[in-house]
Order: C-alpha cells, then structure tokens, then sequence
C-alpha cells in the first residue's frame, strides 16, 4: 500500500488521503498542525505566526515542540528540545535526547492525523521529522528554510523531496528554491515585525536604571542563546574587552544571559578578566537599544543589532576542524553573518559589519584597535550606521508574519 501510494501525484496522493479522513472523520471541525521548533529564536517566530493564524482562523490547533513563548501563543507543547539546543557538532552530543523525540513525533503523527507538519529551521533534527512524516502521509510545510547557500549546498534536493510548501524569509532563498513541483513564498523576515512593535524608549529606560549618562558609552555582550555558545565565547568576549584597554569612567559594560544558569559562565569569565559587568538577565532587546557597540555570537541577535543600527561585531567560535570544514568544504558565500549576507545588495557588495571564525584568542589581538574605533571615533561609526540603515530599508519591512499566515492558510485550504 505504501509503495502504491509513493507513485501517485503529489494532487493525487493527498485527494486520496482527504478522502480517507473526511469519511472516518466527518464531524472534526478542528484543523491540526503538528510542529516543531528547536531552536530559542525558532519558539519565538513560530509564535508569532501561531498567534496570526489563530487570529484568522481560531479552529486551527498548534501541538507539538516548541518552548515557553509558543506555549504563550496557545500551542501544546510536548517536549521542549530549546532547553538543550546546541549548534555545529554538538547537536550529536544530544542524539539521545533528539531520537526520543524522534519517536515521540512518530506517535504524534499516528495519534492526531494533523492536517500538516510545520517545521522551523534546525534542519539536523526537522530533516528527520520531514521523513517521518512524509512516509506518514502528512503534507510538510518548512517555514525558515535551511540556508543551503551558507553550507551544504547538496542539501536543497533534501529539502523539495521531503516537503510540500516553502516559505523562506530571505529574498534569494525564493530563486534558489525555486522549483517545479513544491510552491515557493518569500515573505520577509519576521524579526521586522517583532521589532517594530517595540518601545522607542527601551534603551533609554534601560540606560537610567543602570544610571550610564550620555557622556558614557556602553558596550552590550551578547554571547549567545544556547549554553554551548555562552561556555565558548564569553570568556572570548572578556579577553577582547581587556585587551581594549577600556577607561572605567568612560565605558561601560552589560552582558546579556537569556537563561539563568548563563549567569554563572558569565561572572565567571568576567571576574577571570578582572572586569566589572552588569548582567541583564531574559530580554536582551532593551540592552541592544541600548548599547553604543556590540560584541554578539553569530545568529538572530546580529540582524537584530541591525534593525538597532549598533555597529557590532559578529563571532562565530569553531575548532580548527570546523574552520577547515566551513571555508573549504561547506561555505558558499564570503560570509556567515545575516547582516553581511542580507545587506550584500544594499551595501554594492560590501560587508556591512565585521565578522570572524574564531579559532583562538590568539586571534583578537589585532581585533581590539577595531573594536575601540567602532566604540569611540563618530565617523567610523557613522559609516557603519549608514550600512545598516541600507540594510534594514531593503529586507527589514514589517508584514511577514501575516504574509506566512496567508500563504499557510491557503495551503491548507488547498489540500
């Protein structure tokens, strides 16, 4: 039976399907999408597009993996898998944890018989529950697409074979994407909307409450969201910032810790630099609006600097295996950045801010000149300011998440 079903036509597999479940099911009024979001920065965009469709459509039903902020938008979560996320090679080092929820999904799957499966980003682990489903029967939909253009370009064949509906949120993923058989939409990036819908007077506030005049500037630490990032760079960052040679009556600085067992790592690579910090612990939002130069991990946090206009500087901390694998085995674009990769256009084939594979502190000595000129000298900065700015007018406009709701809802409506 499963074999016969695999030859049928994409149109034909899923009428036949309907038509099953429409017979044994006739009085189910409920549409349920099964998802799963990894990553902290995937709970919170797949939040918000949970809380749009269920604003247009109140008889869809969300369940599956996510964290705390898709919680809030209404979805049952049955596992949490941002609570051990982990980046590069240490994804295997959970793969325990991972195959559990392997199976989990699989009995989700048979359990509910949701409409579709709902995958965001973290294509290690999706790529597997795309499989599942797909052998299942159950039509997928890949919101954040996996970025095959900054590595594993042989990925993208994975990626049309296993699911039915892309939505990418970067505006070349929908040429690089484009195919016959699986529909494309580019709908922009989600932090847009998030964004705009902040306080003006975030960082202000923020500056108050820790009593940093106007004449004092402040360097803002971010160094990630996940507890491998926080372990391998923040002792990094504070190397940096000595090096730096700060004046404590003039420079200030604040490190963001998402989580509260990041506190520990973070007071524990300051106090090893001799260095004062505040810790401003959950949203770092208020902390980005707020600081004049910002040292961040590689990931969301930087295009949200850019959206802030911070000049930055953007680290990615990699063995020297991994260094050797991503610049001549995986990389296909000179950068790895988002601002850098996005603004590309905009900024006539420039990078728009500076970024380093990190393979050892060695490596920050010469750093530190560029890091005191970004935080102290007004034209370096006004030039850099000017790159973001062009950056965040050509792909940092509010509106995906309604576009994404749209382009589902119409999906579903479809199958």
């Amino acid at each position: 039976m499963l074999w016969s079903c695999s030859v049928l036509s994409c149109g034909s597999f899923y009428s036949v399907r309907r038509y099953f479940l429409s017979t044994e099911k006739k009085a189910e009024t409920k549409i349920r999408l099964l998802v799963s979001a990894v990553e902290p920065s995937a709970d919170l965009h797949l939040a918000h597009l949970i809380e749009e469709l269920r604003g247009s459509r109140p008889d869809i039903e969300c369940r599956g993996f996510g964290g705390e902020r898709m919680r809030e938008a209404g979805c049952v979560t049955d596992a949490d898998p941002t609570a051990f996320s982990s980046v590069g090679f240490g994804f295997f080092l959970n793969i325990g944890r991972y195959f559990s929820l392997l199976k989990r999904f699989d009995r989700l799957l048979r359990e509910l018989e949701p409409a579709a499966v709902l995958l965001v980003d973290a294509p290690a682990f999706n790529f597997l529950l795309a499989r599942l489903a797909r052998w299942r029967g159950v039509p997928v939909v890949y919101y954040i697409c996996p970025q095959i253009w900054a590595w594993a370009p042989w990925r993208r064949r994975k990626v049309l074979r296993y699911t039915d509906l892309l939505i990418p949120i970067i505006p070349f993923e929908e040429e690089l994407y484009s195919n016959d058989r699986v529909p494309v939409h580019y709908v922009g990036h989600p932090l847009a909307d998030e964004l705009s819908a902040l306080d003006d007077n975030l960082g202000e506030e923020l500056r108050n409450s820790l009593g940093i005049s106007a004449d004092e500037k402040l360097i803002g630490v971010f160094p990630g969201s996940r507890r491998q990032e926080v372990e391998g760079l923040s002792s990094s960052f504070f190397n940096l910032l000595a090096r730096m040679e700060l004046d404590p009556d003039r420079h200030r600085i604040a490190v963001s810790a998402l989580r509260d067992d990041f506190v520990d790592v973070i007071v524990s690579a300051a106090s090893s630099h001799g260095l004062k910090t505040e810790i401003i612990q959950g949203d770092c939002r208020p902390l980005m609006s707020a600081c004049d130069l910002a040292l961040v991990a590689s990931g969301t946090a930087s295009l949200e600097l850019a959206w802030f206009e911070k000049p930055m500087l953007v680290f990615y901390k990699v063995s020297r295996l991994g260094y050797w694998l991503f610049k001549g085995f995986f990389s296909v674009t000179p950068w790895f950045t988002l601002p850098n990769i996005l603004g590309c256009a905009a900024n006539a084939g420039e990078a728009t801010v500076f970024e380093k594979l990190l393979r050892s502190d060695n490596e920050l000595e010469p750093i530190a000149p560029l890091a005191r000129e970004l935080l102290d000298d007004e034209e370096k900065r006004a030039e850099v300011v000017g790159r973001l700015r062009k950056l965040k007018e050509a792909c940092l406009v509010p509106g995906a998440n309604a576009k994404a709701a749209t382009v589902l809802n119409d999906f579903l409506s479809s199958i």
